[in-house]
C-alpha cells in the first residue's frame, strides 16, 4: 500500500513538472512569435498573458492584444482572446473571441461584435490543415455594415494537394445597412468553393495569402427579395488578375430595387442608373426579371462577350 502511494504521489509530481514545462514552453513560444512580428515591422503587443487549466489543458489567455501590420495598414485589436488546448494534443485549438473587437484596414474602422465566436483549428506544426468557425449572430459596422445569423465557415486542406482548401461557409439570416436581422425568412447566403494558393497555410506567416486559382461550385446569396448565384473557374497571375469566367444569375431584380427605392437607403440617382442598366441586361439574355451573364477575364481586362468592361479585378 506504501510503495502505491509512493508511486501515485511520484506520478503525479511528474505530470505537474510536466504540465508546468509546458506552459514555460507555451509561453516561450507565444514570447518569440511576438518578437519576430515586431522584427518584421509589425506592432505585436498585449498587456497581460496568462496560462491556466492545469491538469490537463493549457489555457491561453491573452487581454490588450494589438496586431498592426504597416504593409496592409490592418490593425486588429482585441480586450480578451482566450486559446484552449489539452496538454496531450497540442495541434487541436480551440480559439474562444470576444464579444467586441475592432479591425482597421485602409483606415477605415470595423467595430466587430458576435454572440458565441468561435473557432476550431487543427494544425501540423504551422501549417493549418482545418478550421471550423460558427457564431449565433456576428456584426460587422463601417460604411457597409452587414449582419449575420447562425454562422458557419470551415477551411479545409484537400487530400490531393497542400496548397488546394476547400471554403464553406453558410448563414441562415443576412442583414445590410443596419437593418434588423431577418426571422424565419429566406435571406442568407452560402460558399462553396476551392481556393489553390501559392503556398500553403501557415499559422505563423506574415502577410496575406496569395491565391493562384479560384473555384466556385456554388455562391448564393438571398436578401430581401434579391438572389443571386454565381459560379467560375479562374486562375490568378502573379499580380493578382484572375484569367477564367464567372457566371452570373440575378433575379427578382425590379422587385429588389423598388424595396431599396421604398427604404431610401439608395440615392434616386444611383437606382435609375442601376435600374436602366439591369433592364438592358436582363433584355440581352432573354429574361424580363433575371439577369444571366458570363463575364470573362483575359488580359486583365473583364469582357461580357465581345464587349469589353474594364480593367479586371485585382485580388490582393
Amino acid at each position: 500500500m506504501k510503495r502505491l502511494t509512493l508511486l501515485v504521489i511520484a506520478a503525479a509530481l511528474a505530470w505537474s513538472a510536466y504540465w508546468g514545462w509546458s506552459a514555460w514552453m507555451q509561453r516561450s513560444a507565444i514570447e518569440a512569435w511576438f518578437e519576430g512580428q515586431r522584427a518584421d515591422g509589425w506592432e505585436a503587443s498585449y498587456e497581460d498573458l496568462a496560462i491556466r487549466g492545469f491538469p490537463n489543458r493549457l489555457d491561453t489567455t491573452f487581454t490588450g492584444l494589438v496586431l498592426a501590420d504597416p504593409e496592409t495598414e490592418t490593425v486588429w485589436e482585441a480586450p480578451l482572446l482566450q486559446v484552449l488546448q489539452v496538454v496531450y494534443n497540442r495541434d487541436h485549438v480551440i480559439v474562444a473571441f470576444p464579444e467586441t473587437q475592432v479591425l482597421t484596414r485602409d483606415g477605415a474602422r470595423h467595430e466587430i461584435t458576435a454572440e458565441g465566436l468561435r473557432a476550431s483549428l487543427v494544425r501540423d506544426g504551422d501549417l493549418l490543415l482545418r478550421a471550423n468557425a460558427e457564431a449565433g449572430v456576428l456584426n460587422i459596422s463601417g460604411e457597409a455594415p452587414l449582419a449575420l445569423r447562425d454562422l458557419t465557415a470551415a477551411i479545409s486542406r484537400t487530400e490531393d494537394s497542400d496548397r488546394r482548401y476547400r471554403i464553406a461557409v453558410n448563414a441562415e439570416g443576412i442583414a445590410t445597412g443596419g437593418a434588423a436581422l431577418p426571422g424565419g425568412s429566406e435571406d442568407g447566403l452560402e460558399l462553396d468553393a476551392h481556393v489553390t494558393l501559392a503556398e500553403p497555410l501557415s499559422l505563423g506567416a506574415a502577410g496575406e495569402p496569395r491565391p493562384t486559382r479560384i473555384e466556385i461550385a456554388r455562391a448564393e446569396i438571398g436578401k430581401d427579395a434579391l438572389r443571386l448565384a454565381a459560379t467560375g473557374e479562374m486562375d490568378v497571375d502573379e499580380d493578382g488578375y484572375p484569367e477564367g469566367q464567372l457566371s452570373l444569375r440575378v433575379e427578382n431584380v425590379a422587385e429588389a430595387i423598388e424595396a431599396e427605392r421604398r427604404a431610401g437607403r439608395v440615392p434616386e440617382e444611383l437606382l435609375a442608373l442601376i435600374e436602366g442598366g439591369a433592364q438592358l441586361i436582363a433584355g440581352i439574355s432573354g429574361r424580363r426579371d433575371t439577369i444571366d451573364v458570363t463575364f470573362e477575364f483575359r488580359d486583365r481586362r473583364t469582357w461580357l462577350g465581345i464587349l469589353p468592361l474594364g480593367p479586371a479585378p485585382q485580388l490582393r
